[in-house]
């Protein structure tokens, strides 16, 4: 017996539907909206892991560069040509290689608080204070120690995240030391000073020098001599001073203020003829072995202001004006300048380079996940806001 014998209905025949049952019941659900994330609010968030993404696009682009190295020569050469610079902006967030003379009087070293990490941190001598280098590695192998060549990253200065505060730290603290051609100076005198000159020193670096920036002349006195003999050999100052003479030389008088000048030594200045020289020289250091002499040098600290140039002067003789105090050092006349220097702080221009040494791409590969995660998130974001504006 078959089901429809049981139940008593005819198989052919539809079941008779429900008083309480309708097609609309059955589609009650097809006119509600899924509800999906409002267009702006997917905007923003693309918008957002793009600016991320932007924000990285420096190390990004150091990390794909491929970690060629590309020897860029020497600094003060480079730099002092007129393609210098633009080789540098060329080679920015790539490894590079050159050679230079650091600055080691100006340098600082860097520490990360709570680290006690350092590394250091000094500029390019004859590079104009464009070219800066960023030691990280502490301690320094002995074979980065031991060459004056330099290997790493190169980046603009204006891209750290600190440019400002070393710039103003440089500017407002760290000074470094320029020595000057007397011939450059002389120069510079005769033309006139006016407000601010420029002036290149030895290293090659263009110094601003104002009329009340301090000049250090160093005046060598070649027919002075500091004689200093031990109170072991002579234990009277007067019979040190007999000695000396009884050699040939004229003594002017005590120099306490020589270098070699010790509580065990006796220093007598002595003045030397051309003719006599040698042989006073040479007879001296019989009386005591550890006799020591040392020719007369000199520092005057001078504003530049206060020189001027005679006509009839030689380029390394300069004019000091007399002060009105009659115990001045500083005398009328700077001849036998051995040397001009002053001190300055550094200034570092907008056109600066860094090159952080010993980095490599591959230290960026977590930039460049990072970076691969918010370019998916935008995309997905993106499609979103593309579904929900056609919606």
């Amino acid at each position: 017996m078959d089901d429809s014998a049981k139940t008593g209905l005819d198989p052919n025949t539809s079941p008779p539907s429900s008083p309480d049952f309708s097609v609309a019941d059955a589609d009650e659900f097809a006119n509600v909206r899924r509800r999906t994330r409002h267009p702006a609010l997917a905007a923003g968030a693309a918008i957002l892991a793009l600016f991320l993404i932007a924000k990285m696009r420096s190390d990004l682009t150091f990390f794909l560069s491929g970690g060629s190295v590309e020897d860029l020569g020497d600094a003060r050469a480079l730099l002092s040509s007129e393609k210098g610079p633009g080789v540098l902006a060329q080679g920015t967030n790539r490894v590079v290689r050159i050679h230079g003379t650091p600055d080691r009087e100006s340098a600082l070293q860097i520490d990360t608080k709570g680290s006690w990490t350092f590394s250091q941190f000094f500029r390019i001598l004859g590079t104009g204070s464009r070219l800066f280098i960023h030691r990280r590695e502490d301690p320094l192998p002995a074979a980065r120690a031991e060459q004056d060549v330099f290997e790493g990253r190169l980046m603009r200065f204006s891209d750290l995240s600190f440019e400002d505060s070393i710039r103003t730290y440089f500017s407002g603290h760290v000074s470094a030391t320029h020595f000057f051609r007397t011939a450059d100076i002389h120069a510079l005198l005769s033309k006139g000073i006016g407000t601010t000159a420029q002036v290149r020193d030895l290293a090659g670096d263009e110094v601003t020098l104002g009329p009340n920036d301090i000049l250090a002349v160093d005046i060598r006195h070649p027919d002075l001599v500091d004689v200093a003999l031990t109170t072991k050999r002579f234990p009277n100052a007067a019979d040190a001073r007999t000695a000396i003479e009884g050699k040939g030389a004229h003594v002017v008088g005590p120099a306490p203020s020589s270098p070699s000048a010790s509580p065990d030594r006796h220093v007598w200045r002595i003045t030397v003829s051309p003719e006599t020289r040698d042989a006073v020289m040479n007879a001296i250091p019989s009386l005591d072995y550890q006799a020591d002499l040392r020719e007369v040098r000199e520092t005057v600290k001078v504003r530049l202001a206060d020189l001027h140039v005679a006509t009839d002067t030689p380029p390394e003789t300069l004019l000091a004006k007399a002060s009105a105090d009659a115990n001045a050092p500083v005398p009328p006349t700077l001849s036998n300048i051995e040397s001009i220097r002053t001190l300055a702080t550094v200034q570092i221009p907008p056109d600066a380079f860094l090159i952080v040494e010993a980095e490599n791409p591959r230290e960026h590969l977590p930039e460049a996940g990072i970076a691969l995660v918010l370019l998916v998130f935008a995309s997905v974001n993106l499609v979103g806001l593309v579904k929900g504006l056609r919606a």
